[in-house]
């Protein structure tokens, strides 16, 4: 169930705008500079992470994910950067 929360509330550009503010620190500020050199928001390059995950994930991806997230007392925010992190730094623009 988180997982699927995760898609459907995540793959919304102001509610994983949100989200990323709420994990903050480091990861928000990578997201942030990665969002400025890709000239999207923050919220944009998130959610179109999770659409990404969400289409092109296959069972082990979804596995790693539902490891990342169990037992977590945010599972959603750490679904989230779970899902993010990994497109951080890319030289190519996929946002």
């Amino acid at each position: 169930m988180v997982i699927q929360d995760i898609m459907n509330s995540c793959s919304n550009e102001q509610v994983a705008e949100a989200a990323v503010a709420s994990i903050g620190g480091t990861f928000a500020r990578r997201v942030r500079e990665t969002a400025t050199r890709r000239g999207v928001r923050p919220g944009a390059l998130a959610a179109s992470a999770v659409l990404r995950f969400r289409s092109n994930a296959r069972a082990p991806e979804f596995e790693a994910l539902q490891q990342a997230v169990a037992g977590d007392d945010l599972p959603l925010l750490r679904g989230l950067a779970f899902i993010v992190e990994p497109t951080l730094g890319e030289g190519v623009d996929r946002a």
